[in-house]
């Protein structure tokens, strides 16, 4: 669990810790685990464990994969194919949710007149 948080956060930018406190790993890593070949794995881990940036995956085959699970945090859905969402609970807190400082659309009731309120800053939503 500790590596696949570890890619995560390299992936999406978003601390270990944070990714960690989502609770979504534990749904998420059986996905991955499902959808990608061990060497496309491998070789993010690899990547990563040597300092490399997420910008030495251009041109190579685990490019797709680095992406797959860049979606799947910040949107809670499996690009596919097939795609699909993972579960109510992976949509509401995909990463992409917080980068927009506002809850996902249909999960938070927001009160009367709530779509007049500015959002809030990204930063206060960390």
């Amino acid at each position: 669990m500790c590596e696949f948080l570890a890619v995560s956060a390299w992936l999406t930018g978003f601390p270990t810790e944070e990714l960690r406190a989502t609770g979504l790993a534990e749904e998420y890593m059986p996905v991955v685990r499902k959808h990608l070949r061990p060497v496309e794995y491998e070789q993010l881990t690899r990547v990563r464990s040597r300092g490399g940036s997420p910008q030495r995956l251009l041109g190579s085959e685990a490019l797709t994969a680095a992406r797959a699970i860049t979606a799947l945090w910040y949107t809670g859905s499996w690009p596919g194919p097939p795609s699909y969402v993972v579960s109510r609970r992976a949509y509401a807190g995909g990463l992409v949710w917080r980068a927009a400082g506002g809850p996902a659309p249909g999960t938070a009731p927001g009160g009367f007149g709530s779509w007049a309120e500015p959002p809030t800053a990204p930063e206060q939503t960390r």
